[in-house]
């Protein structure tokens, strides 16, 4: 477990396995910058984990954009102290097939599910280079490893493209004892996931019980993940007894992609 009383930033934390991980790193005691565009449910999740040993500190940013990552790291430092750990886990899927895929599309998925994690990784690691410690895990996708299924070309690329910065971060960021790790959650039950599986059943004629189905035998253990199944190797990635853990890419999706 890291240490209480640390700090850290959290993105995508308004929902889904970026919220369950907010709330578990609070919950143990660390000061957590919450940070994702819907501030009413960041400030929710401020109220939750109001009696929680550690506190959330509320900052509304859209990580797509450079200078608003600059001005929310800004923010956690003068709001927090040094940043201890960045856990980068905002993301979007939507679902076009290749003839015909727009580039308003394209350029979202890249935008949130690449750019913010170039753009907070830049902005927070020299810092932990300096101090040579920190800790950055990377919430990425079964998707960064193999092609999960039609209409998926910029959610499924842009999680391989993740996975390339992950490890190229790694490398740099190893002789300064500093960790940047991933984390490749499969099929989440999150209300990204349940959008993306009724536009799975539109294009492909199917009823929502049969897309669901469909998913469920893909998955050898035969059911969805829980948001908070992530949350234990979260822990373990940023405690100090992982710092000769980098460069990995572990999943947590039931056996789906288990290399």
């Amino acid at each position: 477990m890291a240490v209480v009383g640390q700090n850290a930033i959290v993105t995508g934390a308004s929902r889904g396995i970026g919220r369950a991980i907010a709330k578990g790193l609070i919950g143990d005691g660390l000061n957590v910058a919450v940070v994702a565009r819907t501030e009413a449910a960041l400030k929710d999740l401020a109220q939750e984990t109001a009696d929680a040993p550690g506190r959330a500190v509320v900052i509304p940013c859209d990580v797509s954009s450079a200078q608003n990552v600059k001005d929310m790291v800004a923010t956690a430092r003068q709001e927090l102290g040094e940043i201890h750990i960045l856990v980068n886990s905002a993301g979007v899927l939507d679902n076009e097939g290749i003839a015909n895929h727009s580039d308003e599309t394209w350029r979202w998925h890249y935008g949130v599910n690449v750019d913010s994690y170039f753009y907070t990784i830049r902005e927070i690691i020299g810092e932990m280079f300096e101090r040579r410690s920190g800790r950055v895990v990377n919430i990425i996708s079964t998707s960064g490893k193999v092609a999960i299924g039609p209409n998926r070309a910029a959610y499924v690329s842009s999680k391989h493209a993740l996975m390339g910065l992950n490890r190229e971060v790694a490398v740099e960021a190893a002789p300064h004892q500093v960790t940047v790790n991933a984390i490749c959650p499969g099929f989440v039950l999150t209300d990204m996931v349940e959008d993306s599986m009724e536009k799975f059943a539109r294009d492909f004629e199917k009823t929502k019980e049969e897309t669901r189905q469909h998913f469920i035998e893909q998955i050898p253990m035969g059911r969805f993940i829980e948001p908070e199944e992530v949350v234990p190797v979260v822990r373990l990635l940023v405690s100090d007894g992982a710092g000769a853990i980098t460069g990995q890419a572990i999943s947590v999706d039931g056996g789906f992609a288990p290399l």
